[in-house]
Order: C-alpha cells, then sequence, then structure tokens
C-alpha cells in the first residue's frame, strides 16, 4: 500500500514539472510571421540581439537590433537562412537593396520555372558585350524579361556614374540589369518590392518633399495667373451685389435693333 502511494506522488512530482517545463517555452508559429504572435515577435527580438552581437554578420547589422530584426523577417518570408539575407542586403542612400547574385539564386532556387536562368547575349562588331535577355521556360512555355544593350546604358547615364562597373566589366553588369528586368516583370513577389544594388548604384533617387511639390504649385499659379483674358459668354449674367444684370448683346452688322434713335429712317421698316 505504502509502495503504491510512493508511486502515485512520484507520477504527480513528475507531471507538475512537466506542466512548470512546458509553461516556461514559447509557443511560436512562424506560418504566421514574426509579427503574428507576441511570442514570435518575442523570439525574433532574442534571436536579433544575438545577431546583433556577432562580429560575423556584416558592419549594418552589428549591435543595432532593428536591422536584424529586419533581416530576420525577409528571410522568414523567402524561408532562407537569416546569415544569407544579412550577407545579400545593403543599404544604399538609406535603401535596401539585394545583390544581383542573391537575386539570380533566388530565382533559380524559387521552383517557379522549369530550369535555371538563360542569358541571351549579343556583341557588336567590335566583338563587345552589346546587349543581354534573361529568359527561362515555365510550363514549356518561354518567359523573357527585357532587352537590355549598352545604348540603353548610355541613354541612362550609368556609364557615366562614378566607380561604374559598366565601362570594365559590361558582360557582368548587362547579366545583373537583364536579370533585374526579369525578375520585375515576371516573378516580382522574390524581390519583395526592392531593388537591386546595382540599380541603386546605377540610378539617382533623389526625394522630392511634398512642401516642394506645394511651393511650385504655388509659384506656377502666381506667375501664370490672369495671363488669359477672361471672356464672359453673351448669355452669361454679370453679378452686381445683390442684383443680377443680364449682359447687353452685341449689335452685329446689318442687324436691326428696336428702338434705336440713330437707326435712318429707312432702315426702321
Amino acid at each position: 500500500m505504502a509502495e503504491n502511494t510512493a508511486v502515485a506522488k512520484a507520477e504527480e512530482k513528475k507531471e507538475e514539472k512537466t506542466e512548470v517545463a512546458h509553461s516556461n517555452n514559447k509557443v511560436t508559429d512562424y506560418s504566421l510571421g514574426i509579427f503574428g504572435t507576441s511570442d514570435n515577435f518575442i523570439m525574433a527580438m532574442q534571436m536579433a540581439k544575438a545577431l546583433a552581437s556577432s562580429t560575423i554578420v556584416p558592419a549594418t547589422f552589428q549591435k543595432n537590433d532593428a536591422n536584424c530584426l529586419i533581416a530576420i523577417e525577409q528571410a522568414q518570408r523567402l524561408r532562407v537562412s537569416p546569415l544569407m539575407v544579412m550577407q545579400n542586403l545593403y543599404v544604399i542612400q538609406g535603401r535596401p537593396s539585394w545583390s544581383s547574385k542573391f537575386l539570380i539564386a533566388a530565382i533559380n532556387n524559387s521552383g517557379k520555372f522549369d530550369m535555371e536562368l538563360q542569358f541571351e547575349e549579343t556583341k557588336d562588331k567590335d566583338g563587345k558585350p552589346y546587349s543581354c535577355l534573361a529568359w527561362t521556360t515555365k510550363n514549356g512555355r518561354r518567359v523573357e524579361g527585357m532587352t537590355v544593350d549598352m545604348e540603353m546604358a548610355k541613354a541612362e547615364g550609368w556609364i557615366g556614374k562614378n566607380g561604374s562597373k559598366w565601362k570594365t566589366m559590361p558582360q557582368l553588369m548587362l547579366r545583373y540589369r537583364a536579370a533585374s528586368f526579369f525578375s520585375s516583370l515576371n516573378c516580382p513577389e522574390l524581390t519583395m518590392g526592392l531593388y537591386t544594388k546595382e540599380e541603386m548604384q546605377d540610378n539617382d533617387f533623389k526625394e522630392y518633399p511634398m512642401e516642394d511639390l506645394q511651393e511650385q504649385v504655388k509659384r506656377d499659379i502666381s506667375e501664370n495667373a490672369n495671363s488669359e483674358p477672361f471672356v464672359v459668354a453673351e448669355s452669361e449674367a454679370i453679378e452686381t451685389g445683390s442684383e443680377v444684370v443680364e449682359s447687353e448683346p452685341e449689335k452685329v452688322a446689318g442687324e436691326v435693333v428696336e428702338n434705336d434713335e440713330n437707326v435712318p429712317d429707312f432702315m426702321k421698316d
């Protein structure tokens, strides 16, 4: 009898320990995202602090919990390692951007297409790289991006940028830009609205504050106000104070106006 009582008490203590351990463990469901539940966010913040204390991650994320948290969120959406995102996410002019190599890898590993991304290239008469088109197939159908050539690079001003690789590595830059156009046209969900690092370096993303636009509108109004005469239609009424006076009709040549004293007698009939 005593043995049975001792066994029962031991089982009760074991169950109590299991319940305490279960209550101390955070329940996370990352299918809802790191912002889906409070437990998800708490666990993600703990991960972000651990990553921010590392000296191996890029400088943008060192001692910066918030940046690490964003990287974790991006990694969760892409279903890749947070460290992989950190190594391929750059901040240029205050904007996050992907490396083109990571973008190409994301397209190839997405499983959306039948094969890896292909590049159709041409050369000019001197044998130098001239154009590139990124393409692949989906369900046996050819899927293309947008053709990029050196004339486009010149017209857009990419070649003239300081430190631009278009002069020294035109073939590589053509491939990177062709891959970026392909992603924007056929699988924008992979980039999640972010530009590539090369796009950010080639273009001038100037901000135009709302105050400047408002001042410009005011200036245009003041400069163009009353620049053209205001013509009142004949049938319109001219308001004077509280009274409304009908505008007098214009006299047309050859038209006889009644009760006009200046009209000759032979025209009054």
